[in-house]
Formats: C-alpha cells, sequence, structure tokens
C-alpha cells in the first residue's frame, strides 16, 4: 500500500517548520510520531522515512549555506567623499545601474528603505518605511557603506543624470549574505548637502524607568544568547530563526541590580540595570521586559530588545532569547 499523501505532508510540514543548522533525522521522525500516534504499516513507514530522509539532505544544504556565507572585509579606514554629504532619497530599486530611468519606476512594491542622510564623521541616519530618521547601524566611508554586524561592504556610485545628483547603493540583504545572489541597487536622489551630525530625532520613546529593585532568582546567573525572534511564541529550542550573528552574545546577571553584558564588541558593565522581570537602561531611557521560561529542562531568558527601532521609529521590540549556562 502506497503511503497517503497526507501522511507524507505531515512530515514535509514538520520538517520545514522545524528546519535549522542542528536539526537531525531522528528529531524529524520522533516529531512526526508524536503528532500522530496510529500504527503505521512497514511499507508506509519506510516510503515516509524516505521522503524524511530527502528532507534532512535538503535541510544539510541549508545549514551549510549557513556556514558559507558571504562575509565581506568591513575594517576600512574612514576616508571622506564630500560628494555624499547631506539626504538622499530613494526613488528606485533596480537589478543594475544602467536599469534606472529618471521618471519610470522599475520597482512596483513599496520601498522599504525610505532615505539615507550621510554624516561627516562617517555615519548615517535611516528611515524606514517613511518612519523618522534615526542614528543606523552601518557607517559609511569613501565608495563604501560598512555593516560591521551583518560583515558586509556595500558599494555605492554617484552619477548627475538630467541635472540631479543619485546615488546607487548596493543592498546587500539576506539574499546576498546567505543565499549568494548578487545585490540589487538603492537608487537615492540628493534633497540637500546639509550636515546630519547634530539631528535631532522628531520623536523618541521614553519609557518609565525608575522602578525599585526587587531580587529575582530565576534572573541570576549566566546568560549565552542562542536566538533572535520576532515573539516569544514563535521560539524552538531546535530552530535558529535568525540566521546572521546575534550582536548580544551573553548577560550576567548579578546582586543587586547589577548587569555585565557581552555584545561582538567585548563585554560592558554599561549602565543596564536589572529588576524582578525587567532590564532597565538608565541611558537610553527604556525598561525591557524579561520572562524566564523552562523548556525542556532548560531555562531560557526571553529579553525585549529596545533598539533604536523602538526609541527612535516607534517599532514594536522584538527578542533576545538567552539560554542559563550557570
Amino acid at each position: 500500500m502506497k503511503p497517503s499523501n497526507s501522511d507524507i505532508g505531515i512530515v514535509l510540514e514538520k520538517a520545514l517548520e522545524h528546519h535549522s543548522q542542528s536539526i537531525s533525522f531522528e528529531s524529524t521522525w520522533n516529531m512526526h510520531l508524536n503528532n500522530n500516534r496510529k500504527t503505521i504499516k512497514p511499507k508506509k513507514q519506510t516510503a515516509i522515512i524516505l521522503v524524511a530522509v530527502l528532507i534532512f539532505f535538503a535541510i544539510g544544504s541549508v545549514a551549510f549555506a549557513g556556514i558559507m556565507r558571504n562575509i565581506d572585509k568591513t575594517d576600512y579606514p574612514f576616508v571622506n567623499d564630500p560628494r555624499v554629504i547631506g539626504k538622499w532619497e530613494s526613488v528606485d530599486f533596480v537589478e543594475k545601474v544602467d536599469d534606472f530611468v529618471p521618471g519610470i519606476i522599475s520597482w512596483k512594491e513599496k520601498l522599504y528603505l525610505s532615505s539615507l542622510a550621510f554624516t561627516k564623521q562617517g555615519k548615517i541616519l535611516s528611515s524606514i518605511e517613511n518612519g523618522n530618521l534615526a542614528i543606523s547601524a552601518v557607517n559609511w566611508t569613501k565608495d563604501k557603506v560598512l555593516n560591521i554586524q551583518e560583515k558586509t561592504a556595500s558599494e555605492y556610485v554617484i552619477k548627475k543624470v538630467n541635472g540631479s545628483t543619485y546615488m546607487y547603493l548596493e543592498w546587500k540583504s539576506g539574499d546576498y549574505i546567505f543565499r549568494n545572489m548578487k545585490p540589487y541597487y538603492y537608487v537615492l536622489k540628493k534633497v540637500d548637502s546639509n550636515d546630519y551630525s547634530n539631528y535631532q530625532v522628531a520623536h523618541k520613546t521614553e519609557d518609565k524607568i525608575d522602578y525599585p529593585f526587587i531580587d529575582d532568582t530565576q534572573m541570576k546567573g549566566k546568560w549565552e544568547s542562542v536566538d533572535f525572534v520576532k515573539t516569544i511564541a514563535s521560539f524552538k529550542p531546535e530552530v535558529s530563526s535568525w540566521m546572521g550573528d546575534l550582536y548580544l552574545t551573553g548577560l550576567a546577571v548579578e546582586e543587586n541590580g547589577k548587569l555585565t553584558v557581552t555584545t561582538t564588541k567585548g563585554e560592558s558593565s554599561s549602565s543596564l540595570i536589572w529588576t524582578k522581570g525587567m532590564i532597565i537602561s538608565r541611558g537610553n531611557k527604556t525598561a525591557s521586559k524579561c520572562e524566564v521560561k523552562e523548556i525542556n529542562g532548560t531555562a531560557y531568558m526571553f529579553y525585549e530588545w529596545k533598539s533604536g527601532d523602538y526609541t527612535n521609529r516607534g517599532m514594536t521590540p522584538e527578542y533576545y532569547v538567552l539560554k542559563k549556562i550557570e
């Protein structure tokens, strides 16, 4: 008897839902058995196993792609380029520089990147989806925009077209980083040559931060980052949702509200303090929710990450997931 499409579909669905670099064939098969306890005849079981084996190899190729991600050289010294100073607004998104024609829009969907402002100190402010300009995580040097965290160096080209100045900026998204695809280009039109070094964000979200210290034995200890997720409910221990490097690598939650933070830049005792169920940033004036949950016998902390996307752009914060190691 041939296996039914529904049985194969269950295996496919579970494998694709839970695919990650660490998943094994055994866990894929066990997930299927745990969710479908009726007896399966040997021939039927063999066919489903074969499907799962094929999925396992497909997942392995995804893991290999993650290991073989593109990593650009990003440690360039700052070299000034007076041409870029000022604000630039996105007007199109094209496959090649020569594809852009002023007045004709190639990209029919909404542009994610709305504008950029380049400062004299090598910093970049960005506006996402028509939000406020805010300091971004990227820097610039002559002919390049550098993202140290994602390890990308995107080249830009500046051209005069019909009396206007345009920048063609390589957009090195996950398609480039993880799928080895050639980057497309954002086309940005220059709107002014002002220096935005002292630009004041139009609206900054500030939380109540004057909470008393309340001890919490669940929070105390050493934690290491294992994932970054949109919601707490979306975390699955056997799956890595975040394919890139995790900027926050660990936390040491110590006595009396003391907190030591470790990032890809090193370890620091920052302006962060903690109290029961919360990590407080006195510098950024944010109070981030922290929830500790035990999953399969392991303690995980879900730490609300209130970055500039929250404070400057009003976006909903996502969560670092940290596993307790001490």
